[in-house]
């Protein structure tokens, strides 16, 4: 009997543990208002300045710590931007705190995640409040989310913002299109590394592209993005283009250049590294494990960055 209960105690235990609800981080959305508003009381810039240092930044969570290292960010930069979009904050302000109420949504992210894909490894979600410059970016173990980014949709006044930061916001629905593209990051081999790994342009874009078509498997719902529909109206050309260049390093044309391209045609990429993953899963006869082969490749592989393209048989 003692044997039996112990057994139902570890099951209940075990049931108990896998049930425990995403670990999510919102003290920086409601530390940052705080300063927001104080800092909206007060007409000199240097007193801004330090308000925003002491009732924000000070105050970071693990998260936002992160991230102001890996942005350096700084309150002058803080207060420059509540200063001069004062429309796009007061827009935005009510999206920003709703955060919470999207727990539920969020967690039905991570266990679709966890369906397709049985080695997930649930990160920490930090919602930061940035000024404007990144939707997010990833840890190995944290997705670190720019919330004043990710919860723009067409509603918010944009007025004055780049045209790249207009354009996404005109086309976002809202945080989990972000949060199911920089799950992957997580779960990829270095995680989020950008041009840093040891790799080339292939295995940059196959790094970005693998997470927009990851979450297209996990929301159900297309990646509405300028450079999916400038991407798939100009594939063949853009092809052309990408085998040429794909085994060498320069990224400048293809990623992370959406401040120097106005016309839709920036961070192409992401694109052809999602077209490339498509064709690699719709091509596999084990669709289960073409799943897991695309989030676990190792990008950082000439050869097997070069093995994946030539199984997946993308040739449009």
């Amino acid at each position: 009997m003692r044997k039996i209960l112990t057994i139902a105690a570890l099951t209940l235990l075990t049931n108990f543990l896998h049930a425990q609800p995403t670990t999510i981080f919102t003290s920086d959305i409601d530390n940052f208002w705080v300063a927001y508003d104080s800092v909206r009381l007060q007409n000199d810039p240097a007193k801004q300045i330090a308000i925003i240092q002491t009732q924000y930044l000070d105050k970071a969570s693990i998260g936002l710590r992160e991230m102001i290292k890996l942005k350096e960010w700084t309150s002058a930069d803080f207060q420059k931007n509540m200063i001069t979009n004062a429309n796009f904050w007061k827009s935005i302000r009510v999206k920003t705190e709703g955060i919470k109420d999207q727990n539920t949504a969020i967690e039905k992210l991570y266990s679709n995640y966890q369906r397709i894909y049985k080695n997930f490894k649930a990160p920490e979600i930090y919602f930061l409040m940035g000024y404007i410059q990144t939707g997010g970016t990833t840890t190995q173990n944290q997705l670190l989310i720019g919330t004043e980014i990710a919860a723009a949709d067409a509603t918010v006044d944009t007025r004055g913002l780049h045209p790249m930061i207009r354009d996404f916001m005109s086309t976002n629905t809202g945080i989990l299109g972000i949060i199911a593209h920089e799950l992957t990051h997580t779960q990829q081999r270095g995680g989020d590394m950008e041009t840093d790994r040891k790799s080339n342009l292939l295995g940059f874009c196959l790094a970005e592209g693998s997470c927009d078509f990851i979450a297209e498997m996990i929301t159900g719902t297309e990646v509405k993005r300028p450079y999916m529909k400038y991407g798939k109206q100009h594939e063949r050309e853009l092809w052309e283009k990408f085998k040429i260049e794909m085994h060498g390093r320069k990224s400048s044309d293809w990623l992370y250049n959406g401040f120097q391209r106005k016309n839709g045609d920036s961070d192409l990429g992401y694109y052809i590294g999602y077209a490339i993953c498509k064709s690699y899963y719709e091509n596999a006869s084990d669709k289960d494990q073409a799943i897991s082969e695309i989030i676990s490749l190792d990008l950082d592989s000439v050869q097997a960055l070069d093995v994946f393209l030539e199984k997946s048989r993308y040739n449009p």
